[in-house]
């Protein structure tokens, strides 16, 4: 299981922007770990997404050339 700082590292190696760390603890400590757990369960979402869709479109991709093969044969 990932901390919340490595969850954060995570997602400013990513490009995403995500709140620097408070300094001390308390309340602001557990608003930014908060933050950073629902940033990162959106980044995680949209890297599934995205891969999702690019697997669908690679097995799209494949069921068209088949066809495409089948019809050229035939032909």
């Amino acid at each position: 299981m990932l901390s919340t700082q490595q969850k954060s590292q995570i997602l400013k190696k990513a490009g995403r922007t995500a709140p620097a760390m408070p300094a001390g603890n308390g309340p602001e400590l557990d608003a930014w770990k908060r933050e950073i757990e629902n940033l990162y369960v959106s980044y995680v979402a949209a890297r599934a997404a995205r891969s999702l869709r690019e697997s669908e479109e690679a097995a799209q991709l494949d069921r068209l050339r088949n066809l495409a093969l089948r019809v050229y044969a035939s032909a």
